[in-house]
Protein backbone atom coordinates (compact mmCIF):
# COMPACT_ATOMS: atom_id res chain seq x y z
CA UNK A 1 0.00 0.00 0.00
CA UNK A 2 2.79 2.43 0.95
CA UNK A 3 4.79 1.59 -2.18
CA UNK A 4 1.82 2.19 -4.48
CA UNK A 5 1.22 5.62 -2.90
CA UNK A 6 4.90 6.45 -3.20
CA UNK A 7 4.94 5.46 -6.88
CA UNK A 8 1.76 7.42 -7.54
CA UNK A 9 3.26 10.47 -5.81
CA UNK A 10 6.45 10.19 -7.87
CA UNK A 11 4.48 9.85 -11.10
CA UNK A 12 2.38 12.91 -10.25
CA UNK A 13 5.51 14.88 -9.37
CA UNK A 14 7.13 14.01 -12.70
CA UNK A 15 3.95 14.93 -14.60
CA UNK A 16 3.64 18.27 -12.81
CA UNK A 17 7.28 19.15 -13.40
CA UNK A 18 6.62 19.39 -17.15
CA UNK A 19 3.93 22.06 -16.79
CA UNK A 20 6.27 25.04 -16.82
CA UNK A 21 5.90 25.91 -20.48
CA UNK A 22 7.85 29.19 -20.60
CA UNK A 23 9.84 29.74 -23.75
CA UNK A 24 12.70 32.09 -22.96
CA UNK A 25 14.25 32.02 -26.42
CA UNK A 26 17.77 32.80 -27.52
CA UNK A 27 19.85 35.95 -27.32
CA UNK A 28 21.95 37.87 -29.84
CA UNK A 29 24.72 40.45 -29.50
CA UNK A 30 22.98 43.04 -31.68
CA UNK A 31 19.26 43.75 -31.83
CA UNK A 32 19.17 46.26 -34.68
CA UNK A 33 20.67 47.29 -37.99
CA UNK A 34 20.06 50.70 -39.55
CA UNK A 35 20.90 50.89 -43.25
CA UNK A 36 19.97 54.53 -43.81
CA UNK A 37 22.63 55.98 -41.48
CA UNK A 38 20.06 57.61 -39.21
CA UNK A 39 20.76 58.06 -35.53
CA UNK A 40 17.99 56.66 -33.33
CA UNK A 41 16.69 58.81 -30.47
CA UNK A 42 16.14 57.68 -26.90
CA UNK A 43 12.35 57.36 -26.54
CA UNK A 44 11.67 56.07 -23.01
CA UNK A 45 11.82 53.14 -20.63
CA UNK A 46 9.34 50.42 -21.56
CA UNK A 47 8.19 47.10 -20.21
CA UNK A 48 6.23 44.21 -21.64
CA UNK A 49 4.97 40.89 -20.43
CA UNK A 50 3.83 37.52 -21.66
CA UNK A 51 1.76 35.41 -19.28
CA UNK A 52 0.13 32.01 -19.14
CA UNK A 53 -2.47 30.78 -16.68
CA UNK A 54 -2.63 27.18 -15.49
CA UNK A 55 -6.06 26.01 -14.36
CA UNK A 56 -5.94 23.82 -11.27
CA UNK A 57 -2.20 24.61 -11.15
CA UNK A 58 -1.16 22.22 -13.91
CA UNK A 59 -3.48 22.53 -16.94
CA UNK A 60 -2.01 25.26 -19.18
CA UNK A 61 -4.53 27.65 -20.72
CA UNK A 62 -3.71 29.85 -23.69
CA UNK A 63 -0.41 30.60 -25.38
CA UNK A 64 2.75 29.78 -23.44
CA UNK A 65 4.70 32.61 -21.86
CA UNK A 66 7.64 33.56 -24.07
CA UNK A 67 10.43 36.09 -24.17
CA UNK A 68 9.69 36.89 -27.81
CA UNK A 69 6.10 37.87 -26.97
CA UNK A 70 7.23 39.95 -23.98
CA UNK A 71 9.78 41.82 -26.16
CA UNK A 72 7.14 42.42 -28.84
CA UNK A 73 4.80 43.78 -26.16
CA UNK A 74 7.51 46.13 -24.88
CA UNK A 75 8.29 47.36 -28.41
CA UNK A 76 4.60 48.12 -28.99
CA UNK A 77 4.36 50.47 -25.99
CA UNK A 78 5.92 53.51 -27.73
CA UNK A 79 5.17 54.42 -31.34
CA UNK A 80 8.25 54.58 -33.55
CA UNK A 81 10.32 52.11 -31.54
CA UNK A 82 12.97 50.56 -33.77
CA UNK A 83 14.87 48.55 -31.19
CA UNK A 84 15.32 47.94 -27.47
CA UNK A 85 18.51 48.25 -25.44
CA UNK A 86 19.48 47.52 -21.82
CA UNK A 87 17.04 44.63 -21.69
CA UNK A 88 16.33 42.77 -18.46
CA UNK A 89 14.17 39.67 -18.37
CA UNK A 90 12.41 38.37 -15.28
CA UNK A 91 10.32 35.25 -14.79
CA UNK A 92 7.53 35.41 -12.18
CA UNK A 93 5.30 32.61 -10.99
CA UNK A 94 2.51 32.88 -8.43
CA UNK A 95 -0.37 30.81 -7.12
CA UNK A 96 -3.95 31.89 -6.60
CA UNK A 97 -6.93 29.84 -5.44
CA UNK A 98 -7.53 27.25 -8.17
CA UNK A 99 -4.99 28.52 -10.68
CA UNK A 100 -1.43 29.72 -11.13
CA UNK A 101 0.11 32.34 -13.40
CA UNK A 102 3.55 32.46 -14.97
CA UNK A 103 4.77 35.69 -16.56
CA UNK A 104 7.93 36.70 -18.38
CA UNK A 105 8.51 40.41 -17.87
CA UNK A 106 10.87 42.46 -20.05
CA UNK A 107 12.14 45.91 -19.05
CA UNK A 108 14.17 47.90 -21.57
CA UNK A 109 15.02 51.27 -23.10
CA UNK A 110 13.28 52.03 -26.39
CA UNK A 111 15.11 53.79 -29.22
CA UNK A 112 13.67 54.95 -32.54
CA UNK A 113 12.21 57.82 -34.53
CA UNK A 114 10.35 60.68 -32.89
CA UNK A 115 7.56 61.47 -35.33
Amino acid sequence: MFKSRLYLSLILLVCLSGCNLANHGSFVTQSFHLNDGSVPQLLSKVSGESCQTSVLYFIPYGESASTANAIADAKSKVAGTQFLADITIDDEFWFEFGYSVQCIIVSATAYGDID
